[in-house]
């Protein structure tokens, strides 16, 4: 497979990537790009090997092959710590805070330094989200919804350029995930780049530019929402049919 050229609006450009786990094939021949300053859509069943291209993304898997460059710069087989310093952070799809530090720790425990900056930025952050008073409550006193938001402000300590979303509103309260969404529409809006795993549709159509689809661990289809919504290989793996002739 011939690679794609290097494109400066591309600030992750993934392909080729390949992921077996004894014989099973979680990724296969995947290619995926990201468009700097967007929010792309990574959708598909369950199963379809969605947060496994995260893992390797991220470098917390490091048995993948195919090559990714982030920003220009080749990351396959770097460990996570590197390419979080390099400006590549995510989120997981179960929340990860630290049970026994109070919130505005979890917040400056992922800050470069420890130094009065950091936690002015931490209560920057708290009170955008409206968790300010919240920043001597332990993690695992809070709601399950306010631990995924904590781990969400975590990932914006570094201020990276680009974020994995790996279903951030799973299990959140209509209120907490509205106010995810919004802080992720004006994060994007001063430049930051997402690419988001969400199983909610009407999200997906709201924020997202482009959309990538995961079947069985390969890439069926990319377009905008429009085209993924009436691309018959994507109905046939969300629905086990095609779609009948006339129908929307």
């Amino acid at each position: 497979m011939t690679e794609p050229v290097s494109h400066p609006d591309h600030i992750l450009c993934a392909w080729g990537i390949a992921r077996d786990f004894g014989g099973v094939h979680a990724l296969r021949d995947v290619d995926l790009h990201v468009v700097r300053g967007t929010i792309t859509g990574l959708i598909g069943p369950n199963g379809s090997g969605k947060t496994t291209m995260f893992q390797v993304i991220s470098g917390m898997d490091q048995g993948a092959t195919g090559t990714i460059s982030f920003d220009d710069e080749s990351i396959l087989g770097w460990r996570p710590s590197q390419i979080y310093r390099r400006g590549l952070a995510r989120t997981f799809q179960l929340s990860r805070v630290f049970p026994e530090l109070t919130v505005l720790e979890n917040l400056v425990v992922a800050g470069s330094r420890h130094d009065r900056s950091v936690e002015e930025r931490a209560f920057g952050l708290l009170e955008r989200v409206r968790l300010r008073e919240y920043a001597k409550v332990r993690g695992k006193n809070l709601s399950y919804g306010q631990q995924k938001l904590v781990e969400f402000l975590r990932v914006l300590m570094s201020d990276p350029a680009l974020i994995l979303l790996d279903e951030p509103a799973a299990g959140v309260n209509p209120t907490l995930r509205q106010t995810l969404w919004d802080m992720v529409r004006h994060l994007n809006g001063l430049g930051t780049t997402f690419l988001v795993i969400e199983h909610n549709m009407e999200v997906i159509a709201d924020l997202c530019s482009d959309v990538y689809v995961l079947s069985e661990g390969e890439m069926i289809a990319h377009g905008d929402f429009a085209a993924i919504r009436n691309n018959e290989q994507v109905l046939e793996a969300y629905f086990g049919k095609k779609r009948k002739s006339g129908t929307a």
